[in-house]
């Protein structure tokens, strides 16, 4: 937009400098008198060329007693000024010195010439100023509105890839394929750029390739010595000593199992999930952990809102969920609470205990992994393989408050809460009594 009014801008202020046949001084009076004569000059009644001197007019000739003009329409000639004192015109020739200049007055089109002036030169810069700007303001507006518009469309189209290469990085995963970034017509200058970033994230997928092929590797490797180790602990006597070491390796096998999971998911594959009742499969778990809350003299129930909540994912892996959320809650919200899983008419489920719940300070930390609260003897891995889990079938989860004790919420994604229509009344069962009977 500024680069068109510098341009119009120097082409105005180089006009005296290409004016041909006139001298400054000449330009500088012409440039004066055009818009005295433009105003004065009109047409009367009968549509014929006539001079009616405008105050400014009258006052410029005032000053300058000598200054005479001739105004022409092709049919009318006006005299004004000394003209009529002067012999200027021999026949068609002119006797005088004088200028000429075209001027488009309120008479129409008229031919000037024009003599004996004293023009002011701070005056005629004015008014030349004034007349051009006028003329050239709107000409910069409509070409300054133009310009930019087509700058515009013209940048967005040409930044086009660059939006799409933005919005891709916008939405890059764990896991993605390389290249994440498209490379296809992007322009050149921000090609390399482009191409530099897919190249540091594939060697960054390779180093964290490498990394989770090293636990697994481990994982693996560990599971041999591991049961070595139990099976010579069984050969020795009873004492307090054997009884920590057989919870340390207790410790070590959950571990190691905890590590195959994160393995497993990382490595899951979409094409082998499988339809799943999130309803029956947490009844499933709420029966299976009942002998755990007798065995600690809690209370383990289930609830449900919806007759069935249908979602395609890997149901062990989704087993493992309501497990490790069920097995966290009775082993470390102490002795004697109540543990409730609930499936909302929302589609949520919900984890609740009325245990001592989480300290505020660690809630956010929970879900990291090798992260620890209330002092457990697990690996810190068991909440962080749940929300990953989750994560991968498009659900989150968070915990809350419960006043007392804590509430773990999952919401599924909303293709599977439009499947989990109200069919019929809650369900509500205390499972512990029927794991009581199995026992």
């Amino acid at each position: 937009m500024a680069f068109p009014a510098l341009v119009g801008l120097l082409v105005l202020l180089a006009e005296p400098l290409t004016a041909d046949g006139v001298s400054f001084a000449e330009w500088v009076a012409r440039e004066q008198v055009k818009p005295l004569l433009a105003e004065s000059l009109l047409r009367d009644a009968s549509g014929r060329l006539v001079l009616e001197p405008s105050p400014e007019l009258a006052a410029y000739m005032a000053e300058n007693p000598g200054f005479w003009f001739f105004a022409v329409d092709g049919m009318t000639k006006i005299e004004g000024g000394a003209a009529r004192s002067l012999d200027i015109f021999d026949g068609d020739r002119v006797n005088s010195h004088g200028a000429t200049f075209h001027l488009v007055s309120r008479g129409g089109h008229v031919g000037v010439l024009f003599g004996d002036h004293r023009g002011d030169l701070w005056a005629g810069i004015c008014a030349w100023l004034a007349d051009r700007l006028h003329r050239w303001l709107v000409a910069l507006l409509v070409l300054a509105a133009c310009t930019t518009l087509i700058t515009v469309r013209l940048v967005r189209f040409l930044l086009r890839p660059v939006q799409r290469a933005a919005e891709a990085a916008a939405a890059l995963t764990p896991g993605q394929p390389v290249p994440a970034l498209p490379e296809a017509g992007v322009p050149a200058e921000i090609l390399p750029l482009v191409t530099a970033t897919n190249a540091a994230l594939a060697r960054l997928d390779q180093e964290h390739e490498r990394q989770r092929r090293f636990i697994a590797n481990a994982a693996h490797e560990l599971r041999t010595p591991i049961a070595i180790l139990g099976v010579r602990l069984d050969e020795l006597p009873e004492s307090s000593v054997k009884l920590a070491l057989r919870h340390d390796v207790k410790r070590l096998v959950m571990l190691t199992n905890q590590l195959l999971d994160v393995e497993r998911l990382h490595h899951g594959r979409a094409d082998q999930r499988r339809p799943v009742d999130i309803v029956a499969l947490a009844r499933e778990v709420v029966a299976e952990m009942g002998p755990l809350a007798i065995g600690l003299g809690s209370t383990l129930s289930f609830e449900t809102a919806l007759p069935r909540l249908d979602l395609r994912g890997d149901e062990q892996a989704l087993r493992g969920v309501f497990l490790n959320l069920v097995s966290n809650a009775l082993t470390h919200g102490g002795a004697n609470i109540t543990v409730e899983v609930r499936v909302r008419d929302d589609g949520a489920v919900e984890v609740a205990d009325d245990g001592i719940g989480v300290a505020a300070d660690a809630r956010d930390r929970v879900f990291e992994a090798f992260q620890r609260s209330g002092g457990g003897g697990g690996a810190g891995l068991g909440l962080y393989i749940v929300r990953e889990v989750l994560r991968a079938h498009g659900a989150s989860i968070e915990l809350r408050d419960g006043q007392p004790g804590s509430v773990f919420l999952i919401r599924f994604p909303a293709s599977c809460r439009e499947a989990a229509a109200p069919g019929r009344a809650a369900d509500a069962t205390d499972l512990s009594a029927m794991a009581g009977q199995a026992l």
